[in-house]
């Protein structure tokens, strides 16, 4: 999965064609390795989480 940064032991990440139907664009956030089941971030049309 491409990784945006990490900060500190916070991983933010993009996971792609994820659960069918396919969800928007979102991204993750995780501590520690990534993981499918890391925080979700949502990403508006407005550009707003």
């Amino acid at each position: 999965m491409p990784q945006v940064f990490k900060i500190g032991g916070y991983w933010v990440y993009f996971w792609m064609n994820e659960n069918k139907p396919l969800e928007p664009v979102h991204i993750h956030v995780s501590k520690g390795n990534p993981s499918p089941n890391a925080t979700k971030i949502w990403i508006t049309s407005s550009g707003k989480c």
